[in-house]
């Protein structure tokens, strides 16, 4: 499988430009929900642009919040996802209130799919509600879409087949899955002061 190392600023200005967007689109969201952890780089990053935004125009403070779920397979092998907790609840929503869920990626789409139903259960209607991610992946071979997909991404990774498949390395935080040669190139290349700090924890 192919490996992307993607940089930090490189996220963060991809950020900055989705937000414009989001901005000229007259989305203005009155909470932001992060999906921890992938989704705090660009969240914090979008929350800033909207606080800065909505200031500038005298409307009130968007609402930063943020939301842990995960996945995990149950005793019948069935494919489930489990939220350990909300920030701000959704049963604190206001009708009207604009949504904007923020991940890094969407791979499965599961988890993004299960959030927006909880916050569909809760009331909010589907407009009112946008999906925003740094890298689509859209398995084209797959003969079943989810059916909530991303409504604005920097980036749609198009798969025709399995093997064609990529991991992609956010660097603003992660550390799973580093090879040596990952490790000398995009860390101790640049401060070799990381030998001594990662070694402790990876072992290499």
């Amino acid at each position: 499988m192919m490996k992307e190392f993607l940089p930090y600023d490189v996220v963060r200005n991809d950020a900055l430009k989705l937000a414009h967007k989001i901005l000229k689109d007259e989305f203005i969201p009155d909470v932001i929900y992060c999906s921890l952890r992938g989704g705090a780089y660009m969240a914090n990053v979008i929350s800033e642009f909207f606080r800065i935004a909505r200031k500038n125009d005298g409307a009130k403070p968007v609402l930063y919040s943020a939301v842990v779920a995960r996945s995990y397979t149950d005793v019948r092998q069935h494919d489930r996802v489990r939220i350990d907790g909300w920030t701000y609840s959704p049963e604190h929503l206001r009708p009207g209130d604009k949504i904007l869920l923020i991940d890094d990626i969407f791979d499965s789409g599961k988890t993004v799919n299960h959030l927006v139903e909880v916050l569909l259960e809760h009331g909010v209607p589907r407009k009112d509600i946008k999906v925003v991610v740094h890298d689509y992946k859209y398995f084209s071979y797959r003969e079943k879409q989810l059916p909530i997909q991303p409504d604005y991404y920097c980036r749609k990774i198009q798969i025709d087949k399995p093997e064609d498949d990529c991991w992609i390395h956010y660097m603003s935080h992660e550390l799973v899955g580093l090879s040596d040669d990952d490790l000398e190139k995009y860390y101790y290349k640049d401060d070799p002061e990381l030998r001594d700090v990662l070694s402790t924890i990876l072992g290499k």
